[in-house]
């Protein structure tokens, strides 16, 4: 297969390049610095709210698109979608869970209710990425003249998230055994609360492997793939951090109280998993994409592998997300003064 990744510097595209030439595929990737991340993979330079002329010509199997544009109709994806029609096999576009409609305790599947993208997003950032997934999805039937293949992604983790709301917790149980940060640790909420997420590796080598298929179809595509829990996730970061479960000392709270604590802090600065009002973490059904290949890489490995990046990502640039030594502490006397 000659894929095309159009961006392929950041997270999941970066992953998928990498899958992909691990496969033995010929990889093209357009993005407008002109240099990849990953060795062998012929780069294009092209901006996708400007000149794309590198995609003039040329023909490949796939294409891969994680962009997301907020404008009203998803005018980049719409671009790139008339002018590779014809030209690529089969054009994969990663969406996202936040396109469902809020369905209270209903399982979103591949055919439940989606929000309308012709909703006004009110400034809400959440509501404006769902608006925007969804255009892509919409126009990519009617704009794409061939297949599409629709992966709808959840909170996705592992070596280079740019979030590092996960990267946050093998970090913080590695520097509590080190004595560089001392415990107690603050940790939200129920240890038996069941969590989905996916490391991002996975879902690369999936749709990579889809892509090759020249699959298509809309899938979930969260894992873990099992029941697993917010505790044993927390375990298995600590044993990433060449702990043991009780080596270091949790304090758990409230969910209710602490979304109280916390409302100065964005979601998206917070550490996974903190209150978030999102679908519901044991909601979503992937079970197609499992059937279809999809599998997921135990919780130890990811943490390990994401504390390994993330030791020097952090000293270089700092952590996007996560507590401070000091409002930690407040916290914790907060919590256990009531």
């Amino acid at each position: 297969m000659h894929l095309l990744v159009l961006g392929g510097g950041g997270f999941l595209g970066h992953h998928a390049v990498t899958a992909a030439l691990g496969r033995g595929h010929r990889v093209t990737v357009l993005n407008r610095s002109g240099e990849s991340s990953v060795e062998n993979a012929v780069v294009l330079t092209g901006d996708r709210d400007g000149d794309l002329s590198a995609l003039g010509s040329g023909t490949w199997d796939a294409v891969l698109d994680t962009f997301t544009d907020p404008r009203p109709g998803s005018p980049a994806v719409r671009r790139t979608a008339e002018l590779l029609s014809g030209r690529v096999g089969t054009y994969g576009y990663v969406s996202g869970m936040s396109v469902y409609a809020p369905a209270g305790p209903a399982v979103p599947d591949e055919s439940a209710p989606v929000r309308s993208a012709g909703t006004e997003a009110d400034d809400d950032p959440l509501q404006e990425r769902s608006l925007a997934k969804l255009a892509a999805e919409e126009l990519l039937g009617d704009v794409f003249d061939g297949p599409v293949l629709l992966p709808r992604v959840g909170i996705m983790v592992g070596p280079r998230d740019p979030s590092d709301r996960f990267s946050y917790w093998p970090l913080r149980f590695a520097r509590a055994r080190a004595g560089t940060r001392e415990g107690p640790v603050l940790v939200p909420g129920d240890p038996s609360r069941p969590v989905q997420y996916s490391d991002a590796r996975d879902v690369a080598d999936w749709v990579v492997a889809m892509l090759a298929e020249g699959a298509s179809g809309t899938f979930n595509a969260v894992g873990p793939g099992r029941r697993e829990t917010l505790g044993e996730v927390l375990d298995a970061c600590l044993v990433a951090a060449g702990a043991r479960p009780g080596d270091v000392e949790l304090v758990w709270t409230d969910e209710d109280w602490l979304r109280g604590q916390v409302t100065d802090v964005p979601e998206e600065h917070r550490p996974l998993w903190f209150p978030e009002d999102q679908i519901p973490q044991d909601a979503v059904d992937s079970s197609a994409a499992l059937a279809a290949g999809l599998a997921f890489r135990p919780a130890e490995e990811t943490a390990r592998d994401t504390l390994q990046w993330a030791w020097d990502h952090a000293l270089s640039d700092g952590l996007a997300a996560g507590l401070t030594a000091e409002r930690e502490k407040e916290l914790i006397r907060a919590w256990r003064s009531r």
